[in-house]
This record gives C-alpha cells, structure tokens and sequence, in this order.
C-alpha cells in the first residue's frame, strides 16, 4: 500500500477492499444486509449463501479469521451501530451494524466473536444467538499466507 492509496476502497458494488491485507469485505454485516441475529452456525450458512448468490459476483465468500476481523478495529476512526453506539471502524463501512460479529475460529463449542465497540475479541457458545453478526470476508485467509519474516 502506498502512501497516497486509502487503506480502504470502496468497490461500488457492496464491498470493500482492504488494500493492507487485499481481503475483500462485503460493505454491510448480516444483520444490516437480513436483520436479524446470527448464532456461530447461521453465520456460517449465511456465508454459504452470500457465495451461492455471489455477492458482488463472487462465489468465494467466507467467515473471516479472527486475525482477519480484528484488523477492520480502528481505533482512530468510529460508525454508528444499530443503537446509535460509536464502533471502532472506519467509515467507509455502513453505519447500522452490530457491534458484535463471529469469526470462523473456535475452541470445542465456543466461538470467536470481535467486539467493535471495545476493539477486543472474547469467545461464546457457539449455539448462542446472542445479538452477533456475521461480515464475509473473501480473498487469501491470512493462516494461509506466507509468514513476512
């Protein structure tokens, strides 16, 4: 990325990309895009569906890694979500989401979600609905990257 590009573009087309780590974001989460509340499994067939339907004309989608979503926490930058409280994004995502969403990571039957409103990550039940969301994410999965020694 250099100096002069924008960390984010934003595709015209309901996604974002992210030109640090060249993953490609849908624009909106899941509560924004179906309004409703996703438990780890939903997210899961969500995502699944946002392929079949290839957003953006992209069949690829999927739950973001934790490392993944935890790089769209952005502590210099803030969004309304769906009750008017300021989350750690940056802007060029749409204001309205929840503050809340899961990752494709887990230990046994607890999930990882991200918390945009404190920027941390912290597991739950995965069979827990809870108020969580989910933002498809496509590209390389960063596990999957060459480690930058």
């Amino acid at each position: 990325m250099t100096e002069d590009k924008p960390r984010f573009t934003d595709n015209g087309n309901g996604t974002i990309t992210d030109n640090l780590t060249e993953l490609m974001w849908a624009k909106e989460d899941s509560w924004q895009m179906e309004a409703r509340w996703v438990s780890w499994d939903e997210a899961r067939e969500y995502t699944r569906s946002m392929a079949y339907q290839k957003l953006a004309g992209y069949n690829d989608w999927r739950l973001p890694e934790l490392e993944e979503l935890l790089t769209l926490v952005d502590p210099d930058h803030s969004i309304q979500d769906k009750y008017g409280k300021d989350l750690k994004m940056n802007p060029v995502f749409s204001h309205g989401p929840l503050a809340t969403a899961w990752t494709s990571d887990g230990i046994g039957q607890d999930g990882y979600i991200v918390n945009f409103i404190t920027g941390e990550s912290d597991t739950l039940y995965k069979s827990k609905s809870g108020r969580m969301a989910v933002r498809t994410v496509r590209g390389t999965p960063m596990s999957e990257r060459p480690s930058q020694r």
